[in-house]
């Protein structure tokens, strides 16, 4: 503990058991508590606390002290935060570690961070560019149309994610189409128009879906920005139905119907209701749920903003990590005849989306 040498800490539990990770020695702990869940809707606390006499005796063994040295990449539930002014809530006496323009991981993707004075510059290896090498040089010049996004591919080139309504090798044909069809790196982002007008106590989403696929988000209603927000999602997990719901608190309840099989391309009609906190589920009109899943009706609104994600989020962000592991993937399959909260079908090429092709043919 020199100073010069940087340690990898992991930790976490699962249920009454902890892990403590030191560069790669494990050591484990069972609590004798009978509780499985932990509540830590609260903020993060680096290096130190506002006032050392917030810390919880239980915690230390000694008199509690700030940490002195250099912390990077801190990571909660596949989430980094940043550590800077603009990321954090709040601090005091916390100096740049590095000591130069160079900081931790300034230059992306692998590329060299170069002192010039009081900036600096990165030098990026191939095919990165771009001021911190965060850009492509396979997509410097690509001809996606339509603002397709630009991805670059494994063979030294680029394909191009076209937005709702396009398609072709360079989003270069016009499609129309009623059914969705989702290649695993695609979503659908729904806006209800209607939703301050809507009572948030009841919510009601039905759509009709194929897949051969065993994992992949349905639906999620809700914003999906942090694990704080509310939600309402559909999925399928190991073969099942899976059904999501937070109203509060950050604890999700979730539900796994196992009593049948989703594949061969069959079409399902799925109906999920929420009134205040009451939950029921219908499969191709069979009652597969009916729960209270608080019967204190502590929390009975869902507030989602109004904001419906079909198929999995915007690139870049990984269903597992924004769901908190509740959906492993993306969809993969079709989805047609979505009705949310009243009779009106939506036109799902209205709405906003990437990578979303035509599945009203058969194939």
């Amino acid at each position: 503990m020199n100073g010069s040498t940087w340690h990898v800490i992991k930790a976490g539990r699962v249920g009454a058991e902890g892990y403590l990770d030191l560069d790669g020695k494990t050591v484990t702990e069972k609590a004798k508590a009978e509780m499985n869940s932990l509540d830590t809707n609260t903020d993060f606390y680096i290096g130190g606390v506002s006032s050392l006499n917030l810390v919880n005796p239980m915690a230390i063994a000694n008199e509690p002290v700030g940490f002195q040295g250099c912390i990077r990449e801190v990571i909660i539930n596949n989430q980094e935060l940043q550590l800077t002014e603009l990321g954090a809530k709040g601090g005091s006496n916390v100096g740049d570690c590095d000591g130069t323009a160079c900081g931790y991981n300034v230059c992306r993707n692998r590329g060299e961070c170069v002192v010039n004075g009081t900036t600096f510059s990165c030098q990026c290896s191939p095919p990165w560019a771009g001021n911190t090498c965060e850009q492509s040089a396979y997509c410097l010049n690509n001809l996606c149309l339509h603002q397709s996004l630009c991805v670059p591919d494994q063979s030294s080139s680029y394909r191009c994610l076209c937005t709702l309504g396009w398609e072709g090798r360079y989003c270069e044909n016009k499609i129309s189409f009623s059914t969705a069809k989702f290649m695993g790196n695609s979503y659908i982002k729904y806006i209800d128009p209607d939703y301050r007008m809507r009572n948030h106590h009841f919510t009601t989403v039905s759509l009709n879906f194929s897949t051969t696929e065993t994992e992949g988000l349905i639906v999620w209603i809700g914003k999906a920005q942090n694990e704080e927000n509310d939600f309402l999602a559909i999925g399928l997990h190991n073969q099942s139905l899976k059904i999501a719901v937070n109203l509060g608190e950050s604890i999700s309840v979730p539900v796994i119907y196992s009593n049948g099989t989703f594949c061969c391309n069959k079409w399902h009609h799925v109906i999920v209701s929420q009134n205040q906190t009451l939950i029921k589920a219908y499969l191709d009109d069979n009652l597969i749920l009916s729960e209270d899943i608080d019967p204190h009706k502590k929390f009975v609104a869902l507030n989602y903003d109004g904001i419906s994600y079909l198929g999995g989020f915007e690139y870049g962000r990984k269903v597992n990590t924004v769901t908190q592991e509740i959906f492993k993937r993306d969809f993969v399959g079709k989805i047609k005849d979505v009705f949310f909260q009243d009779s009106k079908k939506i036109e799902l090429i209205k709405s906003e989306g990437y990578n979303v092709y035509n599945g009203d043919e058969q194939n």
